[in-house]
């Protein structure tokens, strides 16, 4: 039986954090957390100790990239999925390679692509036979 992964989606619109949640909350084996910027995702990651963080990239208080950079050096076992509308691809996928994982995903993409994605970036231990 695989331990339960644990996800938390960093947005600062409620509107984007609820459509994420109610998609991954779908996955019977995810536990999923929220946090709606940059500094809370810092403490919600210290708290909870996150497989995968889903990161936007442009929030208030602390930016995705800013709070990407702490987790990775705190925690550098914890992945991460930049998300965004305001970059193109090619920004954003660069960005994520310099702070991240080296995933990337645009907004407008997340209900076809962060499932699969996020499944590929969990631990052995968390993946569902």
């Amino acid at each position: 039986m695989p331990r339960p992964a644990k996800i938390l989606v960093v947005d600062d619109q409620q509107l984007v954090r609820d459509t994420l949640l109610s998609l991954l909350r779908q996955q019977p084996h995810w536990t999923v957390y929220e946090a709606e910027n940059g500094k809370e995702a810092l403490d919600r990651a210290r708290q909870i100790k996150p497989d995968v963080v889903v990161m936007d990239i442009v929030m208030p208080e602390m930016s995705g990239i800013e709070a990407t950079y702490e987790i990775r050096r705190q925690a550098p076992e914890t992945k991460v999925i930049l998300i965004s509308s305001y970059y193109t691809s090619q920004e954003a996928a660069h960005l994520a390679r310099l702070f991240g994982d080296g995933n990337f995903i645009e907004k407008s993409e997340t209900g076809k692509r962060l499932i699969p994605t996020i499944s590929r970036m969990l631990p052995l231990e968390c993946q569902a036979e």
